[in-house]
């Protein structure tokens, strides 16, 4: 921990709950995605943090932008992005979004059914259009499978009514699901993803855009079980060689999400409540699974530990923690190994920078937390001259 992170974190002052985020760290681990995929574009999944400071940060590090919505679209546009840096991958697209995108030049958008093509030709005529290709997501903490996608032969046949309709159909897209724990995930797509490569070729679709999708992992600093951006991208970039044909002037894009800015972010709550139900203890935490820790109740083990370092010393306890709701769903974790710890004292939860606020309401009236940016004025010169030493 940064001595200035610690400085905010250790505020007595700080009004809890609180997410501070390290910019210095998105920017470092822009730069290390561009070093574990040479040549690859980057396309920053604004789900995960859409915080204005955030999107305006990757629009100075020559980042694009993966969106969904309208009001993302806004946004990317507001904070910088060119529609040219622009992509969407969300394969259901309303009609006022569809319009906005071929308005502004959005560069491509994902389809993956017979309705979504009829939709896009009619209202973004002559449209890059890609397909997503459904693809195994068993090795992801949050599979993603099963609402998207589509096998081989249906792609080929959404391929040829995309042209039909006087689409540009450019290329394949695949998701291997969220915080994916194997690289093989993205080998055994990629492996997909050539077979179809080909099959199209066959049929005259002339192929230049493969589409990585997100799920890259965070917190490989603290469990070497998760495989870091370097693992990955020297898995992926042997498995590209080896299976997708060298094509003049194709786009190898990433969608980093919660990889871009999970490690950079520290969730900082307070203890309000404490009690003992028969073998549990329970301490409530003015921050929960509605205002904050949503992904917990999706499975995502926390990462917490006490603020003050001196508790540390206290013998552990295993502790359930919950939010501040009346809702008996707002349980965070159980089992969770901590110091001895009591009422008004605070906790840090770690790997918070994504799908923190993104997710959160004021759901019975508490407050999502704070968002204060460490770091916010970027050493432009210095990340400028890493980019520039950057393999093309």
């Amino acid at each position: 921990m940064n001595n200035r992170l610690d400085s905010i974190l250790r505020d007595p002052s700080l009004v809890t709950p609180a997410l501070v985020l390290d910019f210095d760290a998105i920017d470092t681990t822009y730069l290390r995605f561009l070093s574990a995929f040479p040549g690859a574009e980057i396309f920053y999944a604004m789900k995960a943090n859409a915080n204005p400071l955030v999107i305006k940060r990757i629009a100075e590090l020559g980042g694009g932008f993966e969106i969904a919505s309208l009001a993302e679209l806004e946004l990317a546009l507001s904070a910088g992005g060119a529609g040219e840096r622009i992509l969407c991958s969300n394969p259901i697209k309303n009609v006022p979004f569809l319009k906005r995108m071929h308005e502004v030049g959005v560069y491509a958008m994902v389809v993956d059914s017979t309705y979504e093509i009829e939709k896009v030709a009619r209202h973004a005529p002559g449209a890059r259009v890609y397909i997503r290709l459904a693809v195994d997501n068993s090795g992801a903490v949050l599979p993603l499978a099963g609402k998207f996608g589509v096998d081989g032969d249906t792609a080929l046949a959404l391929c040829d009514l995309a042209q039909e309709r006087g689409l540009q159909p450019i290329g394949i897209m695949f998701h291997v699901g969220s915080q994916c724990l194997s690289s093989s995930n993205w080998v055994n797509a990629i492996q997909s993803a050539s077979d179809l490569w080909h099959a199209a070729a066959a049929r005259g679709h002339h192929f230049t855009f493969l589409d990585l999708g997100g799920g890259y992992p965070a917190g490989s600093y603290h469990d070497a079980s998760i495989p870091t951006i370097e693992n990955i991208g020297m898995d992926v970039m042997m498995a590209i060689h080896e299976y997708i044909p060298h094509t003049p002037g194709m786009k190898l894009i990433l969608e980093p999400g919660r990889a871009m800015v999970a490690e950079g972010g520290r969730l900082v709550v307070e203890v309000v409540g404490k009690a003992e139900r028969g073998s549990e203890t329970w301490l409530y935490l003015d921050a929960g699974v509605f205002n904050g820790l949503m992904e917990t109740f999706e499975g995502f083990p926390p990462i917490v530990q006490p603020l003050d370092e001196e508790s540390l010393e206290r013998p552990l306890h295993e502790f359930t923690l919950a939010g501040p709701s009346c809702d008996s769903c707002d349980v965070i974790a159980r089992k969770v190994a901590l110091p001895e710890t009591h009422i008004g004292e605070r906790l840090v939860f770690f790997d918070a920078g994504a799908y923190t606020n993104e997710y959160a309401a004021a759901f019975n009236g508490f407050p999502i937390p704070q968002f204060i940016g460490l770091g916010v004025e970027r050493h432009q010169a210095h990340v400028e001259t890493e980019l520039e030493h950057m393999p093309n």
